[in-house]
């Protein structure tokens, strides 16, 4: 299965809160701000079982990866 990078412009809004990759390069006109004086955000990944297409089941492989590796 190919590899598929995260498009840096790409943002997920939710309400007034925008979330974005970093350290990745930002579209121009697009400011972050780091939250340095709260802890890590948590991130949980669903989806309905009759949806569980090759590209979710590849994407969940390579977060669990990750997280594994972060040794948290």
């Amino acid at each position: 299965m190919p590899r598929s990078r995260p498009d840096p412009g790409a943002v997920l809004w939710n309400g007034t809160v925008g979330l974005a990759p970093l350290p990745h390069a930002l579209p121009d006109g697009l400011t972050a701000v780091p939250l340095t004086d709260m802890p890590p955000s948590r991130l949980v990944v669903a989806w309905t079982t009759d949806h569980a297409s090759p590209l979710i089941r590849s994407f969940v492989r390579i977060a669990e990866s990750a997280f594994m590796l972060s040794g948290r």
